[in-house]
């Protein structure tokens, strides 16, 4: 299957940026799709990649763009919203994918990789599990409907840039004690160059067609455990304190109304529930072999972190 053309939704995030930095490797030409086309200046110099502002909103635009390509990468989330209520969520995770598969139906779209998490599920707890659940569902529908679909399910990613890994190193950095809610929730971190090199191999695989993957690392480890990690490596002294069902209910409830929504109700519903892969790992499936979490996060929490750049671990990192 000859792929030329890669149109990436979600592009200019954490994950997005690393496939874009691979693809460009490799030639394809690629068309990153962003409501924001200034909140994708680190992705402009890139060679072979374009950045082309879109209406998320407007099928008929998302339609035009989508017809210019040979395959279409699908990454859009978020992980909180303005109220508790699903809205954003459904509108970013599950409208939004149902107008790409259409566009990529009516386009006769030869690819479509699409990015989930583990545990979604319609009837999730949580609102972006749910709706998580409804588009990756929707995709699968699109594949029995004659569009090649794979879909990723990764537990929590990590990397240089992370919102995980680099927010607890912040946390730990400036504050005396850190009460952590859901602690003893367990987690399969995955490395974000290992879920790049599956999504991106999976696009001429035909093997993957049709095909759901959980994607997780090699290490299985409470949140409590991770964190105490981080710690060790930012050389912290701050108290780490584990809180039960409760006393995380109430951070949950008053976190929900700080600037930015450092911890939501809906992400308690989520990490309340064990991230680990459910069936068998779809890296190693698919020949990759996991990136430990040792092999990569000390570099990136040193003093010189933020210079690093996503091939470089990519280059470190053992693989198959």
């Amino acid at each position: 299957m000859l792929i030329e053309k890669i149109g990436i939704f979600g592009g200019t995030g954490f994950v997005g940026t690393c496939i874009a930095n691979e693809i460009a490797e490799l030639g394809p030409r690629v068309r990153i799709f962003t409501r924001s086309r200034d909140r994708a200046r680190h992705l402009w110099p890139l060679p072979n990649t374009e950045v082309i502002e879109i209406d998320p909103n407007n099928e008929s635009d998302i339609a035009e763009q989508i017809s210019k390509c040979d395959a279409i990468i699908n990454l859009a989330g978020i992980v909180n919203e303005k109220r508790d209520n699903g809205a954003e969520f459904r509108q970013v995770h599950t409208e939004l994918t149902r107008m790409i598969i259409k566009a990529c139906l009516d386009a006769s779209v030869k690819r479509y990789v699409h990015m989930s998490a583990l545990n979604a599920e319609p009837f999730a707890a949580s609102y972006y599990l749910r709706t998580k659940g409804e588009a990756e569902n929707a995709a699968m529908a699109a594949h029995d409907a004659g569009l090649p679909t794979t879909v990723f399910r990764p537990s929590v990613i990590f990397g240089p840039n992370d919102s995980f890994f680099n927010r607890f190193a912040k946390l730990l950095r400036i504050s005396p004690a850190l009460p952590l809610a859901c602690a003893r929730t367990k987690f399969q971190p995955v490395f974000v160059g290992d879920v790049a090199t599956a999504i991106i191999g999976a696009l001429t695989d035909r093997t993957t067609f049709g095909v759901r993957y959980d994607l997780g690392g090699p290490e299985v480890e409470t949140l409590l455990n991770l964190v105490r990690y981080v710690a060790k490596l930012v050389h912290s002294k701050s108290a780490i304190i584990p809180l039960g069902r409760t006393m995380s209910t109430l951070q949950a409830n008053v976190f929900e109304y700080f600037p930015g929504k450092p911890f939501s109700r809906d992400n308690l519903r989520s990490a309340s529930e064990d991230s680990v892969c459910r069936h068998d790992n779809g890296l190693v499936q698919l020949g990759i072999k996991p990136t430990a979490i040792g092999e990569v996060v000390p570099a990136y929490l040193g003093d010189k972190f933020e210079r690093m750049r996503y091939y470089d671990f990519r280059s470190h990192a053992r693989r198959q």
